[in-house]
């Protein structure tokens, strides 16, 4: 009797350090809710600037025992808005500019793509990532800092990417490039705020 209650219980100790371990390394993709999910953008003139958004069409967090290992974001370009020009004509004019050739042209190109390369945890909540940027076809390396943050219904993965449009080809009105004045341009750099959010793991 006493081998057998032995052998029940090293039996479930192997069980349980079996399934501790198979989930200490094996890759857990929590469902993202996308409604939740969105990229602010802002770019900037020297006279001023514009922000606005886009949806999400596709994301995915890869976590690792416990911790962020990689990801994907796609972003529908088709659904990029400005939100601080509020005369409606004025909008729509702005938006039929950053939607066409000199821009994003985002009837020939509708989606931008990350996809993560390289994680390093730098604190509690925060990770150094770099990955792969591809807008309009064109593909760079970027970096940025990303945090993690428990929230009532999972986690939130947020970061401020800072992107330099030249090298994707966006050059209407940077500095000596067509668009551009002798005292106006539009600086190289704009910004995204990429927030998703993921259910309970």
């Amino acid at each position: 009797m006493k081998k057998i209650i032995l052998f029940i219980i090293s039996g479930s100790i192997i069980l349980v350090g079996s399934w501790l371990l198979y989930n200490k390394y094996r890759v857990i993709i929590p469902p993202v809710d996308i409604s939740r999910s969105e990229v602010g953008w802002s770019g900037k003139s020297i006279t001023g600037g514009h922000a606005g958004k886009l949806n999400l069409s596709r994301a995915e967090i890869q976590i690792k025992g416990g911790e962020l290992i990689g990801g994907v974001f796609e972003a529908d370009m088709r659904s990029i808005t400005c939100t601080d020009i509020t005369d409606t004509a004025e909008n729509r004019s702005f938006m039929e500019h950053i939607a066409n050739e000199d821009f994003f042209e985002v009837n020939k190109y509708p989606t931008a793509f990350f996809q993560i390369t390289q994680v390093k945890k730098i604190d509690s909540d925060q990770y150094e990532i770099m990955g792969k940027m591809k807008i309009k076809e064109k593909e760079n390396i970027v970096s940025f800092t990303a945090k993690v943050e428990s929230i009532k219904e999972g986690k939130r993965f947020s970061a401020l990417i800072n992107i330099d449009r030249t090298q994707f080809g966006i050059e209407y009105a940077a500095k000596g490039k067509p668009g551009s004045e002798k005292d106006w341009f539009i600086l190289n750099d704009f910004t995204l705020n990429v927030n998703i959010v993921t259910g309970a793991l």
